[in-house]
This record gives C-alpha cells, sequence and structure tokens, in this order.
C-alpha cells in the first residue's frame, strides 16, 4: 500500500469512524460467540477426560453406564444399589486386576458431597496437576476421623489444617449433622481441575463409624471420638492376631474397608488391552448383577448427547456471523452511494477504478482484521468467566498450562475464513464503484 492510499484510508476511515466501529464492534461478538462456544466445548471436554485418566473401569450395581459415571465421579443422580464387600474382594481376585478403590456415597458437608474411600485413592485415582504435589498442605487421611478436603472446599469455606469439620447424614443443606463426631482436616488438595476439587475425602471406615447408632435417618445412639477411637484400635488390634495370614501377592487391593456395601469401586488393569475381557467378566458374575463401565466410552457417550446442543449453538454462531457479513455489505453498498460524489471527485483528480476498488476492499480487510482480534480476545475473557462457572459448579478446569483460555487451532480457523469472507462481502460494493465512471459528473443525480 503506497502512501497515497493510506491518506486516503486513512481519511475514509476517520471520516465514517462511527458507523464502521458499530460493524467493528458486532462481527467482534459473533467472533467471540462462536469462538467462545468452541472453546468451553473442548476445555469440558478435556476437564471431563482428566477427571478419572487413571480408572480402567468403574464397577457399581447394575444400571446405565452414563448414570454410573455421572453419580460416581461428577456427583449427578443417586446410586441404584449397593456393591458388597464379598463383590468387591471377588472383582480384586479377578485376573488382570491390579488394584480397587472402593467409593461410598451419601453424605455431605455444606453442600460438598462426601466421598468415602481408602487411601489409594490418592495414589491410583487422582493425579497430580501438572507433575506437582498433590497436596497443598498436609496429607492423606491417617486416622478414622481424618479428612481430605477438594482446593474449591477450602478456598470457599476458608478452611486449613487442623480445622474440625462436621459431616452431614444425606446430600443437601438439610441433613442431619453429625456432629457427635466431627473431622479434623488433615490434608488440603492442590487444584486438580476435577470434580474432586469440590469434595471431602474420608476414609471408607469413617463412612461407617459415623452411622453406627443411626436408622432410618435418626440416630439412635451418641458416640464420641473416643468411642471410635477405642474401637479402631480393638479392630486394629484383632486384625495384628488373626489377619496376618491373609496378606499374598494381592496386597495392593482395597477391600472396602469395613462396610458392608459400597456404592461402587474404580479398577485398574495390570494391562489395559484386558479392559473388555475383565468387564465381561464382572457383567457375568453370579454373585450379583454388577456394571462394569469404561469411563472413555462412556464419556463418549455423553458427549454424543451434547454435541447435539454444541452443534445447533456452532451453527446459531455461524449464522450470527453470516447475517453481520450481510449488514457489513449492506451498509458498504449504502455508504458507496452516499460516497458518490467522493468517488467522482477521486476519479476526476486521477485515481483509477483499481485505486478505488483497492480502497474498498482494503476497508473490508481492516475491519476483519480488527474484529477478529476484539473477538478473540471477547472469547478468552467469556471463556475465563465459563472456566470458573464450571470449575464452582462441576470442578471442571483446565489450566494455562494445557492451553487453559487461549484458543485452539479450530477456533483460530474461524479468523481463517473470516478475513476472506470479508473481502468477498466488500467485493459488491467495490465491483459497483468499479462499473462507475467519470461521466457520473461532480454532482449526484437525483
Amino acid at each position: 500500500m503506497n502512501r497515497h492510499m493510506f491518506v486516503l484510508l486513512r481519511g475514509s476511515l476517520a471520516n465514517r469512524a462511527f458507523s464502521l466501529s458499530l460493524i467493528v464492534v458486532t462481527l467482534a461478538f459473533a467472533v467471540a460467540l462462536y469462538v467462545g462456544v468452541q472453546n468451553v466445548q473442548r476445555l469440558t471436554r478435556a476437564s471431563f477426560e482428566n477427571s478419572i485418566s487413571g480408572v480402567d473401569l468403574v464397577v457399581a450395581a447394575r444400571g446405565a453406564d452414563v448414570q454410573i459415571l455421572l453419580n460416581t465421579v461428577f456427583g449427578l443422580g443417586a446410586s441404584s444399589n449397593l456393591i458388597s464387600d464379598k463383590s468387591v474382594e471377588a472383582v480384586a481376585e479377578m485376573s488382570g486386576v491390579s488394584w480397587v478403590v472402593p467409593l461410598a456415597l451419601g453424605d455431605s458437608h455444606r453442600g460438598f458431597r462426601v466421598l468415602g474411600t481408602a487411601p489409594d485413592f490418592f495414589e491410583h485415582v487422582i493425579a497430580p496437576p501438572s507433575g506437582n504435589s498433590l497436596f497443598a498442605a498436609g496429607t492423606r487421611f491417617d486416622n478414622v476421623l481424618d479428612a481430605v478436603i477438594g482446593a474449591d472446599v477450602a478456598e470457599k469455606l476458608d478452611y486449613k489444617l487442623g480445622d474440625k469439620i462436621v459431616l452431614q447424614h444425606g446430600v443437601g443443606e438439610y441433613g442431619a449433622d453429625h456432629d457427635d463426631l466431627p473431622f479434623v482436616v488433615h490434608g488440603i488438595l492442590a487444584p486438580t481441575g476435577t470434580p474432586f476439587d469440590r469434595a471431602v475425602l474420608v476414609s471408607v471406615e469413617a463412612i461407617e463409624v459415623i452411622h453406627r447408632g443411626w436408622r432410618n435417618g435418626q440416630q439412635l445412639v451418641t458416640l464420641s471420638p473416643d468411642d471410635i477411637e477405642h474401637s479402631t484400635q480393638a479392630e486394629t488390634t484383632h486384625d495384628d492376631h488373626h489377619g496376618e495370614h491373609h496378606e499374598d501377592e494381592h496386597h495392593d487391593h482395597a477391600s472396602a474397608g469395613g462396610l458392608d456395601a459400597v456404592d461402587a469401586v474404580f479398577v485398574g488393569l495390570t494391562d489395559r488391552r484386558t479392559v473388555v475381557r475383565v468387564q465381561r467378566a464382572i457383567a457375568e458374575f453370579d454373585a450379583e448383577p454388577l456394571s462394569a463401565v469404561i469411563p472413555g466410552v462412556t464419556l463418549a457417550q455423553i458427549w454424543q448427547i451434547i454435541g447435539v446442543a454444541d452443534r445447533g449453538f456452532r451453527v446459531v454462531s455461524l449464522l450470527v456471523i453470516v447475517l453481520v457479513l450481510l449488514a457489513m455489505t449492506a451498509m458498504t453498498v449504502l455508504s458507496t452511494d452516499s460516497r458518490r460524489r467522493e468517488m467522482a471527485i477521486l476519479r476526476a483528480l486521477g485515481a483509477s477504478p483499481r485505486t478505488l476498488v483497492g480502497l474498498i476492499l482494503a476497508e473490508a480487510l481492516l475491519l476483519s482484521v480488527c474484529a477478529s482480534a476484539l473477538g478473540l480476545g471477547l472469547a478468552m475473557g467469556v471463556s475465563a468467566v465459563a472456566q470458573q462457572w464450571l470449575t464452582q459448579t462441576f470442578g471442571l478446569s483446565v489450566g494455562l498450562s494445557s492451553g487453559g483460555m487461549l484458543p485452539g487451532w479450530q477456533e483460530l480457523m474461524i479468523v481463517v475464513y473470516l478475513v476472506p469472507a470479508a473481502l468477498v462481502a466488500g467485493l459488491v460494493p467495490a465491483l459497483r464503484v468499479y462499473r462507475r465512471t467519470v461521466q457520473d459528473g461532480i454532482m449526484v443525480e437525483r
């Protein structure tokens, strides 16, 4: 672009700054809508897939795979039934099974769900964030009344190590308190970008002891922490005297930890290529009806459902962009009609039709580039807000280190298409200018 063209372009843009700003802002919002929808979908899917990436199977009572996964991992819905501790031990003894981690659900703490599990949960199920330490403070639970809280729980409730917390019977804000047996915060997880950031984790033994003396949701007998400590020490002594001969090659397997039944079991395999065989063996289990869910396959089913809405949003976003481009074309055509005297004067001063066409196309190019840059910036802001909402609501997040709010190549493709589309939209008024000649006269025909 030569200096004269630059001067003409700058003067033309300055003369119509308000109307052109409206075009840029409108087109930027359309781009932000499309890129934001794409980016949030990508972040959400990545977070879902990272939630239990180390788990090969989720075993629960017979039921729908999607419901089992949503209940055990994301805390949505309820368990259809329980699994007996004998079935858990049988699954642990199956060929190809490396480890099992039980999961007991049903209690809550101030709106956050409580998970009863085994210490191996922190080794096998949940991965440290970006190779850092899994714990922001403290360690996993050691005693029966120890608790490990997620990063979001600690932040929202302002908990620190050593604080005492009271669990509630049932899920929700209105369950009866287990205030006779308070827990001590023994560990605080670092942000993991999984639903477990919004959970309170205790041992399955703890779930069992806090429900002693309860029946049909009512507390019949009140226990004290000293009672629990004495009974636990007695059970430990009994196990030391009578359980040594049970240690074998399956020492890494976690049992139900004192509960007669659990809601589900996370399973890890020695070889992931045997997942279908193990899944079939669990489905054919004779003692009780079980379902073995492959997380990756079930997540794909979930995304088939979500994908319908996602594609709908994407189509609507594209239609908005097309409408804005059409509006830009119409506005440019109208502006060329109102600028007819200006074009005639430029022709009279020696500007060629090619120069005038280049002026209009340069305006379209500049508008599309500015709108794309502004739209991408708005999309990053939308993604940041959406990521915060997903984290607060579902515990789903992806950090900047893994691409977080930055648009991916699929989102950036809209810019690759938008700039040529804007140039094509500018061709219509440009061709109208090209066909005009100096014989239009200095005065606009009325």
